[in-house]
């Protein structure tokens, strides 16, 4: 993490890493046929509204009252910078695209070229499933929720087949959302999973915001974004956004509690986003274009390499998570 710039004033980061109430519910399908090259999902529920893309299955859009959650992306493009895009079956890193399991070595395709590592699974331009509702054109209906589906592997370097389920659905003030990776080899597979969220805080730009969090312990990575030695405080909480340039691991050492972490702005106003207890990794980046990622994780970078809250599944196994995005109100 860089300390702020004098007077708020930010540029571009030169530290040579990556940058890899109506009352109205209703949904709308958009696909191929109607002139749209990646198909998605809009939902509704009172002044709640959430478009899905079938890529990735990110939320391409996520507001309450017309006012931004999450970062958005244009109708028909893959989501830029893996926004809101779901992970698996690993997040962040795997150092030199190789890893070693169960005593045979691994060797997957090369997705971050500049540093020479696989990031983010399989998923990044993987047009998923649209499992409910279905429909090839426009639909209204009274659902407010949506389930996605994919299958992931046999890839190069990845042998085992998993099936990734994604389910969003509406709140009052936001969503709520699960994804299961099911193990469909006959043998154990190594599984990780993750979400690229990026927290917009109503409206408000991201240096004039604070971001609360509850990430105790920082991850130091090299400069290769790859973690090398050990874990220590993490510096500050909260973390004031003007002019600070972040690309962190942290972890939340508390065993069963929700992952919680907060972009608000002077008055108050903002976003919060929560992760189920499974969740203790997180992973923060400001991009060049001061968007804030907040990403929560089951592992660290490179879990695939050293094994570190690697979850092993059985032939049949599955691993949930789960995660909610709300929108914050002044409270007077």
């Amino acid at each position: 993490m860089r300390a702020a710039h004098p007077g708020c004033r930010w540029t571009t980061p030169t530290n040579g890493r990556a940058i890899s109430g109506s009352g109205v519910t209703g949904l709308i399908i958009r696909g191929m046929d109607v002139g749209h090259s990646v198909p998605e999902v809009t939902l509704r529920r009172g002044p709640v509204r959430a478009t899905v893309s079938a890529s990735g299955a990110a939320v391409r859009e996520l507001t309450v009252n017309c006012r931004p959650l999450l970062r958005s992306f244009p109708q028909g493009t893959h989501p830029p910078q893996a926004a809101n895009v779901v992970l698996a079956p690993w997040p962040n890193r795997v150092a030199d695209a190789s890893f070693t399991f169960s005593g045979e070595r691994h060797n997957l395709a090369v997705t971050e070229p500049k540093l020479g590592h696989a990031i983010h699974g399989f998923t990044l331009r993987r047009v998923f499933e649209i499992l409910e509702p279905r429909g090839d054109s426009a639909l209204e209906s009274d659902q407010n929720e949506v389930r996605l589906r994919t299958a992931l592997g046999p890839e190069p370097g990845w042998p085992w087949p998993i099936e990734l389920t994604v389910h969003y659905a509406l709140t009052d003030s936001g969503l709520e959302a699960s994804m299961t990776a099911v193990n469909l080899a006959e043998e154990p597979a190594p599984c990780a999973l993750g979400v690229h969220t990026y927290l917009e805080a109503q409206g408000a730009h991201s240096d004039e915001c604070t971001l609360h969090h509850m990430i105790a312990e920082r991850q130091p990575l090299d400069e290769r974004n790859i973690p090398a030695g050990a874990r220590e405080p993490w510096p500050n909480s909260p973390i004031r956004m003007c002019g600070t340039w972040l690309d962190d691991a942290g972890f939340d050492p508390v065993a069963n509690r929700p992952r919680v972490a907060q972009l608000v702005d002077k008055s108050g106003i903002g976003v919060e986003l929560a992760a189920t207890a499974n969740m203790p990794w997180t992973q923060i980046f400001t991009s060049p274009e001061r968007h804030v990622a907040v990403e929560p994780m089951t592992a660290p970078p490179n879990a695939l390499a050293t094994g570190e809250d690697l979850t092993v599944l059985d032939p049949g196994g599955r691993l949930t998570v789960g995660w909610s995005v709300r929108a914050i109100a002044h409270e007077n």
